[in-house]
């Protein structure tokens, strides 16, 4: 069963007045359903998005949840590269791997990364079908996509930031700078 909170518990977490919480509910900024009662409760996946699109800090008891990134490329080095560098200079993060668009799918909703790193060329479903859909699911929008591709041209970086991804690197990759975008993107 999901953790859903009331106006009540997220106004105290967020210290901000309980009439706050009601008004972006009922403007339908932050999601909610109503029990029979008639009482707002709010999903701690919902909550974490519109945290997340208000840049406003997650309070110390939302941060428990399970942080995870998802590395999809189809090249088998290249995954393994990226998954033991994250692994190494960001332990606190569960890394997930897939090596094509059709396993990316699936992990993505079982394991709902926060970040995923997204090889756009890949045989099958490409990186450009993958984000799409990402982006397209309630459930997974919120997830920050980081594109890298061989391909540094201009209409290959317009087309991905078009479908979804926050940015694009070009391979081989700088691992400081794509260590720094999950950062960015966390």
């Amino acid at each position: 069963m999901t953790k859903t909170f009331s106006t009540f518990a997220i106004a105290e977490m967020l210290q901000v007045d309980p009439g706050s919480v009601a008004n972006w509910i009922d403007s339908d900024i932050l999601k909610a359903h109503r029990t029979p009662g008639g009482h707002r409760q709010v999903e701690i996946d919902d909550l974490l998005l519109f945290l997340k699109q208000h840049n406003m800090p997650v309070p110390t008891e939302l941060q428990g949840k399970e942080v995870s990134i998802l590395v999809v490329d189809d090249e088998e080095e290249v995954v393994s590269l990226i998954v033991r560098t994250i692994e190494i200079r960001l332990p606190q993060y569960t890394v997930y791997q897939a090596c094509d668009g059709f396993a990316a799918g699936v992990l993505i909703t079982t394991c709902k990364p926060a970040v995923v790193i997204l090889d756009i060329h890949m045989p099958g479903l490409d990186g450009f079908e993958v984000c799409k859909i990402i982006k397209a699911k309630d459930h997974t929008e919120y997830a920050e996509v980081i594109a890298i591709t061989g391909d540094d041209s201009e209409k290959v970086h317009k087309r991905i930031l078009e479908c979804g991804a926050r940015i694009c690197l070009v391979k081989p990759l700088d691992m400081d700078n794509l260590i720094s975008e999950i950062e960015k993107s966390l």
